[in-house]
C-alpha cells in the first residue's frame, strides 16, 4: 500500500539496516557486563522477585545454577581507600572470563569466581594484595566461602558479611578461610571481674593487674562476642581502670574512650587499655612496695580482702590467717610500710569511702561506713574521715558531684 524509500540519506537500504544492526549489536555487547552484574546483585541483595531475577540471569548469561563457584569479600584497611583501582586490579589478576561477578558492595569488593582449588585462589588473592600495596600503599584483607552453587550467592554472601565483622580478632592474617572464623554474635559467656582489675590498679599491684587484664582479654578472644558487644566489654573495663587515677588526671583519661570506640582490632584495644593502666597503676604504687617481706605482702593482702569487716585487727590476721606473733608482726609491718597497722588501715578505708563517694552511687553516709568497715557507727565515720580529708563525708559529696558536672 506504502511505498518505501529505497534510500535512506543516501546510503543503499540494506547497508543502512546492516549498520543499525550492528550498532545494536555493539551497543548490547558493551552494556551487557553492566546487567549481568545487576541481576546478580539484586538476586544476591534478595530485591524484587529474586526466582525470577534469577532465572533470567541464567537464561540470558547462560549460567548453569548448579555452576560451583566461591564468594570473596576484599576490603582495604581504610574505608576511604580506593575501590575502583582494586576492582580494576581484581578483575586483571583473576580474568573475568573467571568471574562471575566483580562489583563494589558497601566499603569493599565482591567478587564470586569459579576458582575452586584453594591454593591457586589464594595465590591470586595474594598477588592482588601485593599490587594493591604496591601501587597505592594501603593492607587489603580477603575472607574466601567454602565451595557453593551459584544458586546460593544469597546464603553465602550473609555467612561472609558476617564474617567480616570478625576481622576485629584477626591481627596478622590478611586472608582468611569462612570456615577458620569462629561467630559468636549472641555470646555471653564472658564473665568480666571489673572489681578485681579497679582493685589491683588501685593499690598499685602490677602483677596482678597483668594476669587480671590478660584473662580478660583472653576470654574476649575465645568467646569472639560481636565487635560492638567486645567494644562495650572493652569500655566497662577502662572506665573502672581511669576511676583509680588521680581526679585532675580523669579529663586526660575520659578521651580514650573514642580510641576504643573507633578502634579496628581488639589487639589494638588491649595494647591502648594495657598502657593506660601501666600509667595509672605506676602513679598508684607504693614507693616501698618492692621491699616487702612476704608476711608484710600476705597481710596487706588479708587486709585488702577484709577491710569491710569492722572487726579487723592485727591480733585477729596475727592469730587466726598467719598464725604468728602479733608484736612481731606489728613490728615488722611498721618497719616495712613506715606506718602502724591501725594508721594503715584506716586510710586504705579512708581512700575506699572517696572511691566509694566519687562513683556517685545513692548510698546513705551510713551505708558507707558499713562497706569501709565502720558497721553501725556512721558517726565516729564521719568524724574519722573529717579529720583525714579536712571535710565531712556530705561536703566531700557534693565537691565530687561538682568536679565530675565539670568534665
Amino acid at each position: 500500500m506504502y511505498k518505501v524509500d529505497s534510500t535512506i540519506h543516501g546510503l543503499d537500504r540494506t547497508d543502512a539496516a546492516i549498520k543499525f544492526e550492528q550498532m545494536v549489536l555493539n551497543e548490547a555487547e558493551r552494556v551487557k557486563p553492566i546487567i549481568r552484574e545487576q541481576f546478580l546483585r539484586e538476586y544476591i541483595l534478595g530485591l524484587g522477585d529474586t526466582a525470577e531475577t534469577f532465572d533470567i540471569y541464567c537464561k540470558t548469561f547462560n549460567v548453569d545454577s548448579l555452576t560451583e563457584t566461591r564468594m570473596v569479600i576484599l576490603k582495604p584497611f581504610e574505608e576511604q581507600n580506593d575501590l575502583f583501582f582494586l576492582k580494576n586490579m581484581t578483575e586483571q589478576t583473576i580474568g573475568e572470563n573467571r568471574l562471575l561477578l566483580c562489583t563494589e558492595f558497601r566499603n569493599y569488593i565482591l567478587l564470586i569466581t569459579d576458582i575452586l582449588d584453594n591454593y591457586e585462589l589464594i595465590q591470586n588473592l595474594e598477588k592482588i594484595r601485593k599490587i594493591v600495596y604496591a601501587c597505592y600503599g594501603y593492607d587489603v584483607t580477603a575472607i574466601y566461602s567454602d565451595i557453593m552453587r551459584i544458586s546460593d550467592a544469597p546464603v553465602g554472601y550473609e555467612r561472609l558479611d558476617e564474617c567480616l565483622g570478625y576481622l576485629f580478632y584477626a591481627d596478622d592474617s590478611k586472608i582468611l578461610y569462612e570456615n577458620e572464623i569462629k561467630n559468636n554474635r549472641n555470646s555471653i559467656s564472658i564473665r568480666p571481674h571489673y572489681g578485681n582489675v579497679e582493685h589491683a590498679v588501685k593499690n598499685g599491684d602490677a602483677d596482678k593487674s597483668k594476669v587480671l587484664l590478660n584473662t580478660f582479654f583472653s576470654s574476649l578472644e575465645s568467646s569472639t562476642p560481636s565487635p560492638a558487644v567486645a567494644k562495650t566489654y572493652c569500655l566497662e573495663l577502662y572506665v573502672c581502670i581511669i576511676r583509680c587515677c588521680a581526679v585532675e588526671k580523669i579529663d586526660k583519661y575520659m578521651k580514650g574512650i573514642v580510641t576504643i570506640q573507633e578502634a579496628k582490632s581488639l589487639s589494638e584495644i588491649k595494647s591502648f587499655i594495657t598502657e593506660k593502666a601501666n600509667e595509672i597503676i605506676t602513679a598508684n604504687a607504693p614507693k616501698n612496695l618492692k621491699i616487702y617481706s612476704s608476711l608484710i605482702k600476705d597481710t596487706i593482702c588479708v587486709i585488702d580482702e577484709n577491710i569491710e569487716n569492722e572487726n579487723l585487727s592485727l591480733r585477729w590476721i596475727a592469730k587466726t590467717i598467719l598464725y604468728t606473733n602479733v608484736d612481731y608482726l606489728g613490728k615488722l609491718f611498721k618497719k616495712e610500710t613506715g606506718k602502724n597497722f591501725s594508721h594503715y588501715v584506716m586510710e586504705k578505708r579512708m581512700e575506699m569511702a572517696k572511691s566509694l563517694i566519687m562513683e556517685g552511687k545513692k548510698d546513705k553516709i551510713y551505708e558507707v561506713a558499713e562497706k569501709v568497715g565502720y558497721g553501725s557507727n556512721s558517726q565516729y565515720f564521719s568524724q574519722v574521715f573529717k579529720k583525714y580529708t579536712g571535710v565531712s563525708p556530705l561536703e566531700y559529696k557534693e565537691f565530687a558531684r561538682i568536679a565530675v558536672n565539670d568534665i
